[in-house]
Formats: structure tokens, C-alpha cells, sequence
């Protein structure tokens, strides 16, 4: 089971953070963990009240932030039975953000309004926070008004799922756990584009649904996890997860950073910023792992590679291996 001990909270008094700080201490409950409130006063957003130098500006803002602060402070140990660190900070937000949670195991956040313009050129406060920070991110989009229910692990070819999946078991020890992977479309598109049947591109479909819930099946089986449900499916990742998010009542969605560039992020938006935007629930962003390609690369893919025997099947050998594929975990149709 993976530790959880203190968790950070940003906050700049919106009701969206004060979300985020009820959910953390709703989750430091269930582990005992401690939360720290963080407030980072930004010397450049104050604005110069008459007759006052900066330097009491910044210090009245200090003043109404402590003050704040400790009330939201007392009324969520007082609501949660939780230890709670106030913290009060004068700076660059993102500076400040990132050295405390390297010293946290999550970090929870609300949604910020944004800057349109600022946004399309630099990415929306929380995704520049996601690209800098090293721990897990939950961003919460939703009242605390109870534990996870339902948890979605959205598990794709930029993700680890065995710790993505760890961490979701401990954010939701009592839910409902779903396991999700969505397939490229890619090899089928190439199979139709040269002309293969429609049958046997179909099978072949089939067969890479098949093995992919073999593969996600014996995942689960190794880390003790084998009563979650598990579904595959061809198709874009980010449109089919906030799909089950929505058609399976989801309150927290788990996936992993994307591995495109920051040029193809501006462009096209990946899974995780495009879940991001359109999940109604709250969303927990893994980091990605970090170390040279070649220590993490072969991690990451032996769970989703196909086998060598599937590499180039014979029209005949893929229909037989379909038909004959032995019951899984799966409520649903492959």
C-alpha cells in the first residue's frame, strides 16, 4: 500500500480551494495524514493601496492572509479531527508550490479562472503547475461532501499502471475500482488502408481487446487488486474516458501525464489535458517517471506490448485465438 502521510493544499480563499482543502482533509482522515494550507502572496499581483508604500501593502495582504487562513485552518480540523498546518508565503506561486510538495506525498488544487489569451500561450494555471511539480496532483472539481465512490484508472501508453492504480486504491480504499485502456485505431487504419477484409481487420480488432484484458487481468492479479472491473476499447482516450466517467457515475478519474511535446500539446491538447477540461469529477494526475529512457521505457510497456506470437498473425491463426480465448473479467462486450 502506498504511504500517504502529508498532503499540501493551495489556496487562494475561492470556493473552488476551499473545496480542495475539505477534500484533503476528508482524505488525511483515512490515513491520519497531516495538511498543510498554503497561501503564496504574489509581490507583482498586489496593487498599490494610496498613501501606502509596497512594503505595507504587502504587509496588510500578510495580515488578512494569516488571519484567514488560521479560520479555514480551524474549521477543517474542527470538521475533519485532522492536523492542519496554516502556511503563509510571499513569492512566485509556482516557486513556492513546487519546493513544499516536494516534501508532500499529494497535492490537491481547484480549478483557477484563467486568462484566455494568457492561457492559449502558456498553458492554464494548473497545467503549467502539472508540468513542474514531481507528486501526484488531484485537482477537485467537486464538493467533499463524502469519500470516493467510484475510481476511474484511465491507464494508456504514456502511464505506469501499477502505481497509478496504488495510489487510487489508497484515495478510494472503500470504492468502486474500474480499470480502463483505450486502444489505438492507428494498426487498424492501416490494415483497411491496404486493403485487408473487413472480417479479419475485425478479428484482429477483437483479438488486441482479448489480449489487452488478459494483460490488465494479471496486472491487477499481481498487486492484489483482482476485484476491479476491467473494460478495452478502440478509440480516442480522452473522448471514451470522460464517456465512462459519465455513463458509470465516476467521482474520481486517475491517468497519467501525456508524453507529447509541448508544441503537440499547443496544437492537437493531450489525453490528460483534455480529460482535465471536460471531466466533471475530480481528476488525479500522476507525475511522469523519471530517469533515462532506457530504465523507464521497458517498465512502462511490458504490460501493454503485445506478445511475439501476435506480431504478424495468419488470417486463420487470429480467428481460432479469438474463438477460442478463455473467460475474463469483463462485463462487457469485446
Amino acid at each position: 500500500m502506498t504511504s500517504l502521510d502529508s498532503i499540501l493544499v493551495t489556496t487562494d480563499f475561492s470556493e473552488a480551494s476551499n473545496n480542495a482543502a475539505h477534500r484533503a482533509a476528508l482524505i488525511a482522515a483515512q490515513h491520519d495524514a497531516r495538511v498543510t494550507l498554503l497561501n503564496v502572496i504574489d509581490p507583482a499581483g498586489v496593487r498599490r493601496l494610496r498613501a501606502r508604500p509596497a512594503a505595507a501593502d504587502i504587509d496588510h495582504r500578510l495580515a488578512l492572509a494569516h488571519e484567514a487562513l488560521g479560520r479555514l485552518a480551524a474549521q477543517i480540523s474542527g470538521r475533519h479531527d485532522v492536523h492542519v498546518i496554516p502556511s503563509v508565503q510571499v513569492g512566485n506561486p509556482l516557486d513556492h508550490i513546487c519546493r513544499m510538495a516536494d516534501d508532500a506525498d499529494l497535492l490537491v488544487i481547484g480549478p483557477r479562472r484563467v486568462n484566455p489569451l494568457r492561457s492559449l500561450m502558456l498553458g492554464t494555471p494548473t497545467e503549467r503547475l502539472l508540468r513542474l511539480v514531481r507528486r501526484p496532483v488531484l485537482v477537485t472539481k467537486q464538493a467533499a461532501n463524502a469519500p470516493y465512490r467510484t475510481v476511474l484508472v484511465a491507464v494508456g501508453p504514456a502511464g505506469h499502471p501499477e502505481p497509478m492504480l496504488r495510489r487510487a486504491s489508497v484515495l478510494g480504499p472503500a470504492a468502486s475500482l474500474h480499470l480502463f485502456h483505450a486502444l489505438d485505431l492507428a494498426h487498424q487504419n492501416r490494415l483497411m488502408a491496404s486493403r485487408v477484409a473487413t472480417t479479419i481487420v475485425r478479428e484482429h480488432a477483437r483479438w488486441e481487446r482479448v489480449s489487452a484484458l488478459r494483460r490488465l487481468n494479471g496486472l491487477l492479479d499481481g498487486i492484489d487488486l483482482a476485484g476491479a472491473q476491467v473494460s478495452v476499447d478502440h478509440g480516442d482516450a480522452a473522448e471514451l474516458t470522460l464517456l465512462r466517467q459519465a455513463r458509470l457515475g465516476v467521482d474520481l478519474i486517475v491517468l497519467g501525464q501525456g508524453g507529447q511535446s509541448a508544441f503537440c500539446n499547443f496544437l492537437l491538447g493531450n489525453v490528460t489535458q483534455r480529460v482535465l477540461a471536460g471531466a466533471a469529477c475530480d481528476v488525479l494526475v500522476m507525475p511522469r517517471m523519471r530517469g533515462r529512457r532506457s530504465e523507464t521505457r521497458p517498465a512502462r510497456d511490458a504490460w501493454l506490448a503485445p506478445s511475439d506470437a501476435y506480431r504478424a498473425p495468419e488470417p486463420a491463426a487470429c480467428v481460432a485465438r479469438a474463438t477460442a480465448a478463455p473467460a475474463l473479467r469483463y462485463s462487457g462486450s469485446v
